[in-house]
């Protein structure tokens, strides 16, 4: 649970969300890291807490259905997170997905930093 605590603690005053929010940001991405899937059934079995898989399952669907979430804002958050130095080297990526008949084509902008690129921004 301290993960979390301090997770949240880092959070907040970059994200400016509701508590609740920032809450529930920090146990999706702390079960994310502990289960190492996007499959969100087993997202949920990897929150802390005594609440049932099923339980966090569904407050997973409701957060993911009314929260809109501001890709400025996240870009932000993970440049002051990570440190990158201005003079950033940026890249961009394409790439296409076949999604049952829908064909999915999404160009990224990503900041590079010690041979990572962390993406800011996608248009699809």
């Amino acid at each position: 649970m301290h993960q979390i605590t301090q997770l949240r603690q880092t959070l907040q005053p970059l994200l400016g969300w509701h508590g609740a929010r920032v809450t529930f940001l920090s146990l999706f991405l702390v079960a994310l890291f502990r289960v190492k899937t996007v499959n969100l059934a087993e997202v949920a079995t990897g929150f802390a807490g005594r609440a049932k898989a099923e339980s966090n399952y569904k407050r997973i669907q409701r957060f993911l259905r009314s929260f809109e979430i501001d890709y400025d804002l996240i870009a932000r958050l993970v440049i002051n997170l990570v440190g990158i130095p201005k003079l950033w080297v940026l890249s961009v990526d394409r790439t296409t997905w076949e999604f049952g008949s829908v064909t999915i084509n999404i160009l990224m902008l990503g900041v590079v930093h010690q041979g990572v690129a962390f993406p800011c921004f996608g248009i699809y």
